[in-house]
């Protein structure tokens, strides 16, 4: 156990904390480490990375657990912070036992891969940061899409709407930061017109100059991504003076505490989130059948933000974890991709997975949230769909999604010539 001084010592540094990362290889369980927020007005963001986590523990076990060790998922807390995320990583740490971590968000990747690293532990990263669009961390995965992919999603459904012009309203999170650039430079090469981008500090008491900035543009749509008390006061001004502009948000807009903040009925009215989706098929069903089972009392309301993204990066580790026979992370990180990606027997759950790995098969496992194929970034890439809040409830109701190839045209079409023909071929107007 590390003593209380060596922890101290290390809260500064990204060295191995000096106990066994893979101790729990020893004893009958296994633990994959779920690090994220789960405090403070972003919990929306751990709440849904460990209910997919759940979700997939709890397959995992039924299937005889990990190499035939029963999956444990301990949390550590973030509170979206970078001091207190290094802090919950190094109490995580400090028992030995963890293989893998599920996590964190953006806020706070940059303080706590230098220990991860250290330590030689996979990481399944949870968040959009567009800085790790071309990462070289041999240890770090992403099963959850670039904010670049978010901002070209994002920026497309507002063409398909047919909007014209907007202005973009964030606020100065960090990781609310990262999808101005791609929803700006995707805008513009669909032909829409940027009026204005202005980035606010959260949870202020007024917004007014800001707001009657905004209504002044006449824009046809805003662009945002906030926290539930900064949006509560932003859409009660914005109503105040009797806007009705449409908003398209981010996942982070799905939360029940943004919709409420937001106003039910009026975020049915002109609220559009554009977030990450399953892809319909195989995976999706054992995916949602192990929520139903799980949840049963949360079954209309589906599931979690991002919880898709957390099942998926369970699983996925748990088949390489198997694949390699281990969960010694400097092996396991090299075979990570060899379970994901073509080629290989396509399997969609992780009990049929295992099985081809005894039969000695090659597998692509295909996701919940889509085909989990690593770049050599170790990123993937998945479809995007918009969600709009029922009325009366506040459950969101998913719209027809744009798939992969589609954001993957977009992002890589240069002139709104070439963009737009890309998306008529593709079969978007």
């Amino acid at each position: 156990m590390t003593s209380a001084v060596a922890l101290a010592t290390v809260l500064g540094s990204g060295v191995a904390i000096g106990a066994d990362a893979t101790a729990g290889a020893s004893s009958g369980t296994v633990s994959y480490g779920v690090l994220s927020c789960f405090t403070g007005p972003l919990a929306s963001l751990g709440e849904g990375i460990y209910q997919g986590a759940q979700i997939a523990q709890a397959q995992v076990n039924a299937a005889g657990g990990v190499l035939g060790k029963k999956l444990l998922i301990p949390q550590g807390d973030t509170g979206c912070d970078p001091v207190e995320g290094k802090t919950a990583l190094l109490k995580m740490l400090a028992g030995g036992g963890i293989a893998g971590v599920i996590g964190p968000t953006t806020q706070e990747i940059n303080a706590v891969e230098p220990v991860l690293k250290a330590n030689k532990i996979i990481d399944e990263f949870q968040g959009g940061d567009t800085t790790r669009d071309t990462q070289t961390d041999p240890y770090l995965f992403r099963d959850s899409p670039s904010d670049s992919q978010l901002g070209v999603a994002m920026a497309t459904y507002a063409h398909v709407k047919g909007y014209k012009t907007a202005d973009l309203l964030f606020y100065s999170d960090a990781a609310a930061q990262t999808i101005v650039a791609p929803v700006k430079k995707t805008w513009i090469k669909l032909g829409g017109k940027v009026i204005n981008i202005y980035n606010v500090q959260a949870d202020q008491s007024s917004y007014t100059n800001t707001v009657a900035q905004v209504i002044a543009d006449k824009p046809n749509v805003i662009f945002s991504q906030t926290d539930a008390p900064t949006v509560a006061v932003l859409e009660t001004e914005f109503k105040q003076l009797g806007s009705t502009i449409p908003w398209i948000g981010t996942d982070v807009t799905t939360s029940s505490d943004y919709i409420k903040a937001f106003g039910t009925a009026n975020a049915h009215a002109i609220l559009t989130s554009v977030m990450g989706t399953s892809v319909t098929g195989q995976a999706d069903s054992y995916f949602t059948a192990g929520f139903k089972k799980l949840f049963p009392s949360q079954a209309a309301a589906g599931p979690l933000s991002g919880s898709n993204y957390a099942y998926d990066a369970v699983i996925t580790l748990a088949l390489a974890d198997t694949y390699a026979k281990t969960v010694k992370g400097s092996t396991v990180s090299k075979d990570m991709t060899k379970v994901t990606n073509p080629p290989g027997t396509k399997c969609y759950s992780y009990k049929s997975c295992v099985a081809l790995l005894k039969a000695n098969k090659k597998i692509n496992y295909e996701g919940a949230s889509g085909s989990i194929d690593f770049n050599k970034y170790h990123n993937t890439f998945g479809p995007y769909a918009p969600f709009i809040a029922n009325a009366t409830t506040g459950n969101e109701v998913q719209g027809t999604p744009l798939s992969a190839k589609i954001l993957g045209d977009v992002t890589n079409c240069t002139t709104t010539t070439a963009c737009l023909a890309v998306l008529k071929a593709d079969g978007v107007k």
